[in-house]
C-alpha cells in the first residue's frame, strides 16, 4: 500500500506542474509549448481554476510529506472545491462532446482517492 502513496505523490506532483504551466499560460502572451488551457473558459475563471489545482496539489504534498493528520479532511475540502469548479465549467462553458464523461471521471477519481485516504489502514495509520 505504501506504493499507492507514491502514486498519489506522483499524481499531485503532475497536478502541481500542470497548474504552474496553466498559470504561466494565463499570465503570458506566448508560451514555449502548445497551450493546454481550455479556450472555452472565460479569463476570470482561470485564476480560480489554476489556483484551486495548485492549492489541492500543494496541500496534498505538504500533508503527505509532513504526515499531517488533517490531510484527509483537507483533501475532502480541496476535492469538493475542484469538483464544484468542474461542474461550473462543464455546464457553463465547455463545448466538448466528452465533457460529461470527463466530469464523471474526475468525480470517480476524487472519490476513490478519498475512500483510500479515509478507509485504508495504511493511510489511516500514516496520517495518525
Amino acid at each position: 500500500m505504501q506504493y499507492l502513496g507514491y502514486v498519489l505523490v506522483v499524481i499531485h506532483l503532475f497536478l502541481l506542474l500542470w497548474s504552474a504551466g496553466g498559470m504561466v499560460e494565463m499570465t503570458s502572451f506566448k508560451v514555449p509549448w502548445t497551450p493546454y488551457t481550455n479556450l472555452d473558459f472565460p479569463t476570470w475563471l482561470l485564476p480560480i481554476h489554476w489556483g484551486s489545482v495548485s492549492i489541492t496539489s500543494v496541500g496534498f504534498l505538504v500533508g503527505y510529506f509532513t504526515k499531517w493528520s488533517g490531510t484527509p479532511e483537507f483533501m475532502l475540502s480541496a476535492y469538493t472545491m475542484l469538483f464544484t469548479i468542474c461542474v461550473i465549467e462543464t455546464f457553463g462553458f465547455m463545448t466538448s462532446s466528452t465533457r460529461y464523461i470527463a466530469m464523471t471521471s474526475e468525480l470517480v477519481t476524487y472519490t476513490v482517492i478519498l475512500i483510500l485516504l479515509f478507509k485504508s489502514k495504511y493511510f489511516i495509520e500514516y496520517f495518525s
